[in-house]
């Protein structure tokens, strides 16, 4: 791999360092009461109305590294012209208080109430906090994060009266886009920040300052494109710094591939991100992977191929990765299978439909084949959440057959690449708990027809289905169609359960927070072929339980009395999706010699995000990988 132009992305590297322990003379020091605050410039200030609730958002998704919330509220102050006003909040609360309504006390006045404060107000707390941002800033040095207790300092009158019993303590981080200050963004809390607490604080809010910087600056620089700065700074990992950026080259492909070099805080640890691999499939698909490479890697020389499940894209399986680099020190990779991103479709931009069977015969073991190109003298241990966890297994148990058809016996023996194979809430046919789309009262009313209509039925349907125009269906967007969304889901009321039982069931979650849900609708959420939908919905409704291919030649489900490679499977006992009771006895009874069932009390999704049941998994999936062969 050769690496490229190198360009910094954290703070120090993007204006000039100035030594911060040149002394200079007493007289010509500057006092914060002299410094004068420049306007926003009006284009600036124009793309910040469109991106300012993620400076919020972002603020009360915040977590420590024992994953309590850091903050209850969050509020941001813009310079406008000659004063500081309110212009953004959020809140961190329960999602039973959204679903009903209730008005949770000190927030939503601030932006109807908050009155603009002069910047030569001697009072204006912001303002005198802001010059002093402003000299530390030009020194070369980030600005101070300030820690105020609301109920003691000196807070001015008009905000004073806006405060609630429980914003009790208020934590400020001064933001500058292209070395102009912009605002500051607070964090309130109820509760004092013990000192431990700062300094985790201080951590995330210099890397959530770089992250704002230098996200807004490109914008600003190029397209101006308010959704993807939002997203970019929402879904940031604060809990990491990033230290430097490079493009790299590789020789398979023409595209650069993105490589960012992280400190963890958390994970005490730096690693590499590189996004990402295009790797050619068939019918001018791709795949694409992203590779995350701790500082140190372990000595079982075996990498782990993560593969998201339905309607899934590989950020899901982030937490999970990350785990698994950081702290146990494996090279893992993310998969975004066909039809994922732009980088998957095919160049000529025809959008034709494909099925479960491309992931399995194709996309699968291509990526199996590069692994080994990359690193010949290594194993892959693949990890698959739902759909994800069906791949692999499906090719590894109807590898014969599926050389037969496709007439290929170059295809990667799964017994010589793959050393086991990890299985998360995935089933062997499509048994579903939930009734999505009515699927209840259609099935009652194939009760009579025999199986094989119903096969002929579904495989009509999507024959036709793929010469009209409709071949995806994307599931953020009939979300929101559903929901009678907007434009952006974040003033969604997120007990789910209240709007739409089936999202909720497929989420998983007892209680799942507003910043989880909009990383899940707006990261993760994302387009899957008709195809691949008609052949979950026949398995739904088969009463053969069974998972055909779509010609209806192999049946992977009965194929699976021919597996026996390693499996260490993980179900849920709430997932409504799969759920466990229709899945548990087929694992049981595969003939591999090594295999593990473990139980989570997590539904589909929420297996995956939980923080603490991703830390037991991958607890326990270290230790079995460690004594694979």
């Amino acid at each position: 791999m050769k690496i490229g132009k190198a360009s910094k992305i954290d703070s120090d590297a993007l204006r000039i360092i100035k030594n911060p322990n040149l002394k200079r003379p007493e007289s010509l020091s500057v006092r914060p009461d002299d410094i004068y605050v420049f306007p926003v410039p009006r284009q600036t200030y124009q793309f910040l109305e469109g991106v300012w609730t993620s400076f919020v958002n972002k603020m009360v998704s915040l977590i420590y590294f024992d994953d309590a919330p850091s903050f209850s509220y969050s509020i941001f102050e813009i310079i406008d012209k000659d004063a500081m006003k309110v212009v953004a909040t959020a809140t961190h609360f329960k999602l039973k208080e959204l679903a009903m309504n209730k008005k949770v006390a000190g927030i939503d006045e601030y932006t109807s109430r908050a009155k603009p404060i002069p910047l030569s107000d001697p009072r204006n707390e912001s303002a005198i906090y802001l010059k002093e941002a402003i000299i530390d800033f030009n020194k070369g040095l980030r600005p101070e994060i300030k820690f105020l207790d609301l109920k003691k300092e000196p807070i001015h009158p008009d905000k004073k009266i806006l405060l609630s019993d429980t914003m009790n303590y208020a934590v400020g981080l001064p933001l500058f886009i292209k070395d102009n200050p912009i605002g500051i963004l607070w964090g309130i809390a109820k509760d004092p920040i013990e000192d431990h607490e700062k300094e985790e604080l201080r951590q995330q809010f210099y890397s959530l300052f770089d992250v704002i910087e230098f996200v807004i600056g490109k914008e600003l620089d190029g397209a101006l494109d308010t959704y993807m700065a939002r997203k970019n700074i929402e879904k940031a990992d604060t809990h990491s710094s990033s230290k430097n950026l490079f493009y790299t080259t590789t020789e398979e492909q023409k595209e650069p591939v993105t490589s960012i070099i992280f400190r963890s805080y958390q994970y005490e640890t730096e690693y590499r991100m590189d996004a990402s691999f295009i790797i050619p499939t068939s019918k001018g698909y791709a795949v694409s992977l992203k590779q995350f490479t701790p500082e140190k890697l372990n000595n079982t020389n075996k990498n782990i191929l993560m593969i998201p499940g339905f309607f899934c894209r590989r950020s899901v399986m982030d937490k999970l990765a990350k785990e698994m680099a950081l702290k146990y020190g494996y090279r893992v990779f993310s998969m975004d299978m066909r039809g994922r991103s732009k980088q998957t479709m095919p160049r000529n931009g025809r959008k034709e439909g494909w099925t479960v069977d491309d992931y399995i015969q194709s996309d699968f073991p291509e990526v199996l084949r590069w692994l080994r190109q990359q690193y010949p003298n290594e194993k892959t241990v693949v990890l698959g959440h739902s759909m994800g966890g069906m791949i692999p297994r499906f090719y590894a148990s109807a590898y014969n057959k599926i050389c037969e058809a496709r007439e290929d016996l170059n295809l990667p023996d799964p017994k010589k690449y793959i050393s086991g194979i990890i299985s998360i809430t995935s089933p062997n046919y499509i048994s579903i708990n939930s009734n999505i789309l009515y699927i209840d009262q259609i099935k009652k009313g194939l009760n009579m027809i025999p199986s094989k209509s119903i096969v002929d039925f579904f495989l009509n349907m999507t024959s036709f289905s793929m010469q009209t125009t409709i071949q995806t269906i994307d599931l953020k967007k009939f979300f929101k169609m559903l929901l009678n969304m907007h434009e952006s889901l974040r003033p969604f009321s997120f007990d789910i359960g209240t709007k739409m039982l089936t999202i909720k069931d497929f989420v998983g979650y007892k209680e799942i927070t507003p910043p989880e849900w909009y990383f899940l609708v707006e990261d993760v959420f994302c387009e899957e072929s008709v195809s691949v939908i008609m052949q979950f919905v026949h398995s739904q409704l088969s009463n053969d339980k069974c998972f055909l291919s779509s010609d209806g030649r192999i049946n992977y489900t009965k194929e699976q009395e021919n597996f026996d490679l390693p499996i260490y499977s993980i179900l849920g006992t709430v997932d409504k999706i799969v759920p466990m009771e229709s899945i548990e006895e087929d694992l049981a009874n595969l003939p591999s010699k090594n295999k593990v069932i473990e139980k989570y009390e997590q539904g589909h999704l929420g297996i995956v995000f939980h923080n603490e049941t991703v830390r037991q998994i991958c607890q326990g999936l270290d230790a079995w990988i460690q004594d694979l062969g």
